[in-house]
């Protein structure tokens, strides 16, 4: 409760002082044009967004559907239709010199679509005919050795109102907790029994094709994309036991391929807005684990599918009003089969095999009235309905019906200070993944998938303020409280032969959040050009455990995430150089007789250089957790459930990351 009072309090005293220097109204939309960015010599668009002040990159993405999917960058008034392809790496393909100018949307905009944002950036291009290659060479170096490579070639064409882009590059993934490490094992009183040597290794270099036209049709915009990406990883982790080697194995490979088709444009007196969109993927992966004595084998294949359509309508029947509504209709599909063996005997798994099947439709409407120079009120509600099916192990047939109302009040009371208030019904989405098992053997063991799961439903309340200064400062409060309905967790599932855990809904919960955000310009302290921008967000999150009955945090959750950057352009040298830190995270996972506590250790720096001696050539520089933190994985491990049985065993994991150096090439032409 007391976060709540310092949040308010904060607000308000920052309020008091915003509107002691209020200036004329605006319409809440802050124009950059390049000049803004031209000291940093950006290369993409993506550059560009990292320096708007008071603004912070979200990439969503990952939830079926469409509508639940955008971040928090708009392009051109509108968003990217593609799903497997990330905001992020279609920014990073939009070069600097192809934008007119970046928008920043604050609360609502008649005519922009805000994607369920309170905050958007828009990336205007220029309508001017270019033909532009991009080539990049880039090289990982682990300072153990180990290097992972990556190259890309990109082409961009614009000609008579179209757009053509293309690309082919590799995929670079990899662990950056991976090193030299112990294993240490105590038992249920605290002594040490164990202590090995511990050696982690992963990564992966996989492929990718992108490819996309935008061309004027029928008094609008059509746009055609597709997606192709091929992405592996592979895990190893061994402990040295006098005599042996413990040794555990995680092998992934990723296919997925999309086609997007979207077209936008004037009928009669409404805009609409068409989408259709189908994405096919694979997946097949296999853990192993041998202690000398037994043998774990764990696989995995799964084939997933998705279909979307989706329309919207958009009517402005004033310059201060914009009213739309719309539906979206989805099928996906899972088809999913799993495998168990210890010491070549199979074990029987719960939904072992399954095959998940979603129809899915969503009906919305909402408007935004701009009812006062000073004012913006944005208001609506999307109804959600879904049936999902599971066939396989178990055959079960599920239906749910969601109302989302949302509404966002914004004051403008000059051109430099909002504050914005919202209240939204958000309904989480059930992963198909957890409907079949999983395993991770080096640390949880297997998880079993869970037919009966409901959705997550959270009621947020958020106040919001936002102050800029010094032409390239801004402060940015938030304050979110959220009631949580049917939290997904972990529950205990009861076979004939075996108990797992298996993720399930244990009741109501509740998070309070709090962020702050900073960029502030050093000029006035003597660091000319000089920018440091932060971001902290901390939660507190409360729900009951089903096992103990004690109220604790929601697994998973991370209760701070701080990072700060410094960066200095440097004119004379045509050079830009940084400091970054961040310091790391810390999560706890509930299971039925484990508590899983995982975090790194602070603090994790790292330094950049860029150089751009002409507007064809960047070099850049990284040198990455420069001071090697560490990585802590440890195990609480009961003889059976944790509410009644006594603590067996603590299993710990620790490893010193080791540094990175990243050298990068780009060559415009």
């Amino acid at each position: 409760m007391q976060s709540r009072y310092l949040a308010a309090t904060a607000i308000a005293v920052l309020l008091v002082a915003s509107h002691a220097r209020a200036e004329a109204p605006a319409n809440g939309v802050l124009v950059y044009p390049p000049s803004f960015f031209a000291d940093a010599r950006p290369n993409t668009a993506y550059d560009m967004i990292g320096r708007l002040p008071g603004f912070t990159f979200s990439d969503v993405g990952s939830a079926r559907g469409f509508a639940g999917t955008a971040g928090n960058v708009l392009i051109d008034g509108q968003r990217p239709t593609s799903k497997t392809d990330s905001l992020e790496s279609v920014l990073k393909r939009i070069l600097a010199a192809d934008i007119d100018h970046i928008e920043l949307i604050r609360g609502g905009a008649p005519g922009i679509d805000m994607q369920g944002q309170t905050v958007v950036a828009n990336v205007v291009l220029k309508k001017q005919d270019s033909t532009r290659f991009v080539a990049t060479a880039e090289d990982l170096v682990f300072l153990d050795g180990h290097m992972i490579p990556y190259g890309a070639l990109q082409f961009t064409r614009h000609t008579d109102g179209s757009i053509y882009e293309g690309s082919i590059s590799s995929i670079q993934n990899y662990d950056d907790s991976v090193g030299h490490g112990k294993h240490f094992v105590f038992d249920g009183l605290g002594n040490l029994i164990q202590n090995d040597e511990a050696i982690s290794h992963g990564l992966g270099i996989g492929f990718a094709a992108k490819g996309s036209a935008t061309v004027p049709l029928w008094g609008g915009e059509f746009r055609a994309n597709f997606t192709y990406q091929n992405s592996p990883f592979v895990d190893r982790l061994s402990y040295a036991h006098p005599g042996f080697l413990e040794l555990f194995k995680d092998n992934s490979r990723d296919n997925n391929g999309e086609l997007g088709l979207h077209w936008k444009g004037p009928v009669g007196p409404v805009e609409l807005e068409t989408l259709a969109l189908q994405r096919l993927g694979h997946n097949n992966s296999s853990s192993d684990a041998d202690d000398g004595v037994t043998l774990q084998h764990f696989t995995s294949a799964a084939a997933t599918g998705e279909t979307i359509a989706r329309a919207t309508v958009r009517y402005l029947p004033s310059p201060g009003l914009t009213i739309e509504g719309g539906a979206e209709g989805a099928y996906n599909y899972l088809d999913g089969k799993t495998a168990f063996f210890i010491n070549g005997v199979d074990q029987p798994l719960p939904s072992a095999t399954a095959r998940v099947e979603e129809r899915r439709g969503e009906v919305f409407f909402q408007g935004t009235w701009r009812f006062d120079p000073d004012w913006v009120l944005e208001a609506g509600a999307r109804a959600e309905f879904s049936t999902i099916s599971e066939s396989g192990s178990v055959s079960l047939s599920r239906s749910f019906f969601y109302p989302k109302p949302r509404i966002v009040l914004t004051w403008s009371p000059d051109k430099d200070t909002q504050l914005r208030l919202r209240y939204e019904k958000v309904v989480g989405q059930l992963d198909f993944n957890n409907f079949i098992a999983s395993a991770n053997l080096s640390a949880t063991g297997v998880t079993v998938g869970n037919e009966n799961l409901r959705p997550d439903q959270h009621s947020q309340f958020e106040i919001s303020l936002e102050r800029h200064f010094w032409g390239k400062g801004a402060v940015v409060l938030t304050y979110m409280h959220e009631k949580i309905k049917d939290v997904v967790d972990f529950v205990p599932i009861v076979t004939p032969t075996a108990t797992f855990d298996a993720p399930g809904n244990i009741g109501n919960g509740s998070n309070e959040q709090f962020t702050v955000q900073l960029t502030l310009p050093l000029d006035a302290i003597y660091v000319p050009n000089g920018l440091l921008t932060t971001t902290s967000i901390f939660d507190i999150s409360s729900v009951r455990d089903p096992v103990t009955g004690e109220k604790r945090v929601i697994s998973g959750q991370r209760p701070q995430n701080i990072k700060v950057n410094f960066s200095q352009d440097i004119d004379s040298l045509k050079s830009t150089w940084g400091i970054f830190y961040y310091n790391c995270w810390d999560e706890k996972y509930f299971r039925l007789a484990q508590v899983r506590h995982r975090k790194v250790l602070p603090p994790y720096l790292g330094v950049s250089w860029d150089w751009k001696p002409s507007d064809a050539w960047t070099f850049h520089a990284e040198a990455d957790d420069i001071v090697g933190f560490v990585y802590d994985d440890k195990k609480f491990n009961y003889a059976g459930p944790r509410n009644v049985a006594p603590l067996d065993n603590i299993d710990e994991y620790r490893a010193n990351a080791i540094p990175q150096i990243d050298f990068q090439v780009r060559y415009t032409f």
